[in-house]
């Protein structure tokens, strides 16, 4: 099994329009006794074994965490790899927007190289949009000019694993606008691309506009379009579609995400950062003057904990196993469920055992699965089940079956 760690840094420079991610302000918020007590948490984390734990990916997330100082970066990488046996081969991925990796190219660079030497070797770059118009409508703080010159100087300075963020069905943009937008990021020659229909959210400035009326958002036969359109296009562009959001050149697939899809184990380092390790589900308190109190003592910041029963680890196996293009087979739902200490009995040796557990544990799912198989939303096979591309347009409801 693989495992990985995330870290979350819950600074940003502006909250964007339709943003309900835990984050602050990073100019006000205590950023110094953030990175001490998440440099201090990874100490207290990895105690918890006694063995040192060897580790496949690392994924900083946010926030933005390319606000953060270098120094303070590097002092948290310097903890995980102090704590924890990071192959040589990790993928160590950055989220970083643009407009934040610095303003003249000198200084970017700079922190680019810097980047590098800590083992930083995949970013991921919240770009939304190519149209200044929009991007200040969704409240980012860059231009496409930003992205322009970041892709430049993140290409001169050799990473050669980037990421770009689109978002799509942005209130006033057509399916001609988010299209124009993909064809300018593919333009760039990332390794990987995500593609987000924006969600109104409530207790964000979007959702208060949705609630007066003030904001009309596009229909769902619109947004259905426009991500077929994608879908469409990346496909023909070289971009395998691997899973819903997620379009990847061939062996640029995200090495930590996929964790999270094939149930692998994760370390969840920061404020309001979940983790699944040793099959226990655990949250952080997302409170931060908590977060920096508990640990100052010595203690986890741990808010929430729950042990997952063998009908929590199949549930989940297939739920996200269907984000995936190529699904879940039953033999992955299997070994999640023999996975868990309630289990009884043994996993099965053959695959036709294995599609007998899956049918037992979902009797109750299996007549409306087939019913949405007829319709040609979901495939079910020998080997297992994936939901076709029309299927994705409901995915929600069909992984719903199996919660």
């Amino acid at each position: 099994m693989k495992r990985g760690i995330y870290i979350h840094i819950p600074f940003c420079v502006k909250k964007c329009n339709y943003c309900a991610f835990l984050s602050f302000d990073a100019y006000t918020s205590p950023r110094k006794e953030y990175t001490d007590a998440l440099v201090r948490e990874t100490e207290l984390r990895a105690s918890l074994t006694e063995d040192r734990e060897t580790v496949d990916t690392v994924y900083i997330g946010g926030g933005t965490p390319s606000v953060l100082d270098v120094s303070q970066l590097r002092d948290i990488m310097h903890a995980v790899n102090e704590c924890y046996d990071v192959k040589p081969d990790a993928e160590i991925t950055l989220e970083a927007n643009p407009a934040t990796l610095g303003i003249k190219d000198g200084v970017t660079l700079a922190k680019l190289q810097a980047y590098r030497y800590m083992g930083i070797n995949r970013l991921s770059m919240g770009v939304q949009a190519m149209d200044n118009a929009r991007l200040d409508r969704l409240g980012r703080i860059h231009t496409k000019e930003n992205v322009t010159r970041d892709m430049e100087l993140i290409r001169k300075k050799g990473f050669d694993n980037v990421s770009l963020d689109l978002m799509f069905s942005v209130p006033g943009e057509t399916t001609a606008d988010a299209l124009a937008d993909l064809k300018e990021v593919i333009g760039f020659g990332p390794e990987h691309i995500s593609c987000y229909s924006l969600q109104i959210e409530e207790g964000t400035p979007f959702g208060d506009m949705a609630a007066n009326g003030e904001l009309i958002e596009v229909s769902d036969e619109e947004d259905r379009a426009t991500y077929h359109e994608i879908c469409r296009i990346l496909r023909e562009s070289g971009y395998e579609h691997y899973e819903i959001s997620n379009f990847a050149k061939p062996g640029y697939r995200s090495r930590h995400n996929s964790l999270y899809w094939n149930m692998d184990d994760y370390i969840g380092l920061g404020l309001g950062a979940s983790g699944f390790t040793g099959g226990v589900r655990y949250k952080n308190t997302e409170d931060l003057e908590e977060y920096i109190a508990l640990i100052s003592e010595g203690r986890l910041p741990t808010a929430e904990e729950h042990v997952n029963t063998a009908f929590d680890n199949i549930s989940e196996a297939v739920f996200t196993g269907l984000r995936r293009t190529e699904g879940v087979t039953y033999e992955e739902a299997a070994d999640a469920y023999f996975r868990a200490p309630d289990a009884e009995g043994s996993r099965p040796e053959d695959s036709e055992a294995c599609r007998d557990l899956f049918r037992k544990v979902f009797a109750e799912a299996e007549k409306e699965a087939e019913e949405y198989a007829e319709r040609g939303l979901l495939i079910i096979d020998e080997k297992g089940l994936r939901l076709t591309e029309q299927g994705i347009d409901i995915s929600n409801s069909i992984m719903s079956l199996f919660v």
